[in-house]
């Protein structure tokens, strides 16, 4: 099975605000997603990271209400835009990638949606006969959302296709697996080799991947930087509910639960002190599975 990060663009924001310590100095966080390849799926994304339908330039073409062009940009993304500045990486972007593999996005078969925050989803319009593998309970909550809500957690529908209450496949229907090291139930996802990981707090419904044979979990936003995780390993005793460092900053304004994100954390931080290894999608380091 093949997995393999990218970094579709890059944020920069004060170290102290996303819990990278003490220290406001800026800190350039990545914004990654996933390739993953296996006969199961096919040529599958994991999340799509941030693209063009977002931060759109002169050369993106002009916007689309519908079908599968830029979609129309509310003032609630416009908005959102503004505050966190991205930069898009050329390189990063998915169509460059799969030119690189001889793919393009037609043959993409599978998407993954780890959560819909727009980091996430933003050009996930594009993948109109792929299937969509998601949360429902996670949909479901973005449907829900008023405006205040959507600014707040960065979930945007303009930005999801318009058919995927229909086309949506719901991760809680793969089957339930036992994972190891405290990382509880989670869904099966290819057998032996990946699953799929409750990660409660930072969105509803967000999931992190576990790939078996490297002991590895990306557990996508559970914080935005390993050194908190870091931190709270080394802090955590067996019998706790919370780790010792505590969700702050960025993290804690936008988390949507407050506690099962505290709670998220404790877990990770067992599967570290176990042996296990975490991945982030928006540490600023080097991760084992980056390519690019």
């Amino acid at each position: 099975m093949k997995f393999e990060f990218y970094n579709s663009a890059t944020i920069k924001a004060p170290g102290a605000l996303v819990g990278a310590g003490p220290d406001w100095s800026p800190v350039t966080l990545k914004v990654r997603w996933a390739f993953l390849d296996h006969p199961t799926f096919g040529p599958t994304l994991v999340d799509t990271g941030y693209g063009p339908s977002t931060y759109p330039s002169p050369a993106s073409g002009r916007s689309s209400p519908s079908g599968n062009g830029l979609p129309t940009r509310s003032i609630g993304l416009r908005l959102y835009t503004s505050l966190f500045r991205a930069r898009l990486r050329p390189e990063g972007q998915i169509d460059a990638v799969l030119v690189d593999k001889g793919l393009t996005i037609e043959d993409i078969q599978c998407v993954i949606v780890t959560h819909f925050h727009v980091d996430h989803v933003s050009e996930l319009r594009r993948f109109s006969n792929a299937r969509i593998l998601a949360s429902r309970r996670g949909f479901d909550a973005v449907k829900r959302a008023g405006w205040r809500a959507s600014l707040v957690h960065g979930t945007f529908t303009e930005l999801l296709p318009p058919d995927l209450d229909r086309r949506l496949e719901p991760i809680e229907a793969l089957p339930p697996i036992n994972l190891p090291d405290g990382l509880g139930t989670g869904w099966s996802l290819v057998p032996e080799l990946a699953s799929l990981v409750p990660m409660n707090g930072h969105a509803t419904g967000q999931v992190g991947i576990y790939i078996h044979s490297e002991h590895y979990l990306y557990a996508v936003d559970a914080h935005f930087v390993l050194g908190a995780l870091d931190r709270a390993a080394e802090g955590f005793e067996p019998g706790l509910t919370k780790p010792k460092v505590a969700l702050s900053g960025l993290p804690r304004l936008i988390a949507d639960d407050i506690e099962a994100a505290e709670t998220t954390l404790a877990r990770l931080a067992a599967f570290k002190q176990a042996g296990g290894r975490v991945g982030l999608c928006h540490d600023p380091g080097h991760d084992p599975f980056d390519a690019g």
